[in-house]
């Protein structure tokens, strides 16, 4: 799966309909943070779990930069801080606000807040710089790359590859040819973008065959879907961004009752 955004809900009702378990491998392609109201929920659950990698994504990148600016500016958000800013953009409140209230900002002196976001900012930035830009992965006589964003079609070696466009390209990746002996799963475009019948479905290459899309559209407002892949079998995973919020959870519950 890939680009969760915060939609820490989701990701659990999705482990669930998968009936995820010690055994599996789950693949996370980025973005885990912004935008949603639990990007730090999802980041301890990353950390925690051995049998679940991440790869680092565009989302990822921008919210380092900030934070180590932020060291400088002694806050979060503060609008001397140019890299807040792109962030901001980019869906960094609801982060920031996580992180303050995971922090407990308002019931501890602000002496205290100040030492404790310092340590944990640091953290953030360490877990940011543990993540691969990439996966390569051989299962069933397939070779896999899985990245955030795409490979340059031109670059025949991906570790050659410069990681800010892993994190960042688009339709110059899926619209041209690359390397036939791997199969490219990636995220970073929501799917509504690159399907013919705009869809958050999981897009298979229909020119290439070799690249699978699966950002099923989570931060493009109410619209998106979380996607999820079997490799094993092919099978493809849904839960609408509808399911994940708070009434309609509500109602979920109440029915199985």
């Amino acid at each position: 799966m890939s680009d969760l955004h915060g939609q820490f809900v989701l990701l659990q009702l999705m482990l669930n309909k998968i009936q995820f378990t010690d055994e599996d491998e789950l693949y996370i392609l980025g973005d885990i943070m912004d935008r949603g109201p639990n990007s730090i929920d999802i980041y301890y659950f990353v950390k925690a779990m051995p049998n679940v990698h991440m790869i680092k994504g565009n989302h990822e990148i921008m919210m380092r930069q900030s934070l180590v600016a932020s060291l400088k500016y002694n806050d979060l958000d503060s609008d001397l801080n140019n890299a807040y800013r792109l962030w901001k953009q980019n869906g960094a409140t609801g982060t920031v606000n996580s992180i303050r209230e995971f922090l407990q900002k308002d019931s501890i002196p602000y002496e205290e807040y100040f030492d404790i976001k310092k340590e944990f900012v640091q953290e953030i930035i360490d877990f940011i710089d543990s993540l691969p830009n990439y996966i390569e992965l051989d299962y069933q006589g397939k070779h896999y790359v899985m990245v955030h964003a795409g490979v340059d079609p031109e670059v025949t070696n991906i570790e050659d590859s410069d990681p800010e466009l892993l994190a960042w390209i688009r339709e110059y990746f899926y619209m041209n040819p690359c390397n036939p002996e791997y199969t490219y799963i990636f995220g970073h475009t929501p799917l509504c973008y690159v399907n013919d019948d705009h869809s958050f479905n999981i897009w298979y290459d229909p020119d290439y065959h070799n690249k699978i899309g699966i950002d099923g559209g989570l931060a493009v407002a109410d619209r998106g879907q979380l996607n999820c892949l079997c490799l094993t079998d092919g099978t493809s995973y849904k839960i609408p961004y509808k399911d994940g919020q708070p009434g309609e959870l509500q109602r979920i519950i109440k029915d199985l009752k």
